[in-house]
């Protein structure tokens, strides 16, 4: 569902939100792992923070991509979407030097032992010209599988991101999705975000 304006990979819309209110309860710790107590009881959320847990990742990062070039097949006249091979790559060494920056991390959904979705989140300083607050998170990257789609994956991960930033004072985030992913926007909007920006996409100019 969501991309990156820093990427330039799509062109985008961007919305952005404070947080909702959380209940309480909804995390505990267990061992070494931060796990998370969503509403479906047969469903496990759980933060991670280290490049290990990026092997997870890969089918589910080519899910968002296939969705991603069944809707959007070029981004301009000439650049067609990758293949799932190339973008992940390409989409993984992003991840791995986005984990090494404070703030980074990401929810991984998993229903029966198998990972079903994922938030991947980056934190960086507020926007200059409006008043928000000292740190603006970004919303990378958020995919759930298409069998799994409308059974409340998306939302729960959602309000795991909100419980995470929260714990770091972080009150804002921002989310940039295709143009034409419009199934995204009514998604985010509906979660109470609503539209900021138009980034646009193009090439130089031929001489």
């Amino acid at each position: 569902m969501g991309g990156n304006t820093r990427d330039g990979s799509t062109p985008f819309s961007r919305i952005e939100s404070p947080p909702p209110e959380i209940g309480d309860g909804f995390s505990q710790e267990i061992g070494h792992d931060r796990v998370l107590m969503p509403p479906d009881p047969d469903m496990t959320l759980r933060y991670v923070d280290s490049v290990e847990g990026l092997n997870d990742l890969e089918r589910l990062w080519n899910a968002l991509q296939s969705h991603h070039s069944s809707i959007l097949p070029s981004l301009a006249e000439g650049t067609p979407s990758r293949d799932l091979d190339e973008a992940w790559r390409l989409r993984r060494n992003k991840y791995e030097r986005w984990l090494r920056s404070p703030g980074t991390f990401f929810v991984v959904a998993e229903l029966d032992g198998e990972p079903v979705g994922y938030a991947f989140v980056t934190v960086g300083p507020g926007y200059a010209s409006w008043v928000t607050g000292e740190r603006l998170a970004e919303l990378e990257t958020l995919s759930v599988l298409p069998a799994h789609r409308g059974e409340g994956v998306g939302s729960a991960l959602l309000d795991a991101v909100w419980e995470r930033l929260g714990e770091s004072d972080v009150d804002e985030m921002a989310v940039t999705t295709a143009v034409a992913n419009v199934d995204s926007h009514r998604f985010y909007e509906r979660s109470g975000l609503q539209p900021g920006f138009v980034v646009y996409y193009g090439k130089r100019p031929s001489r």
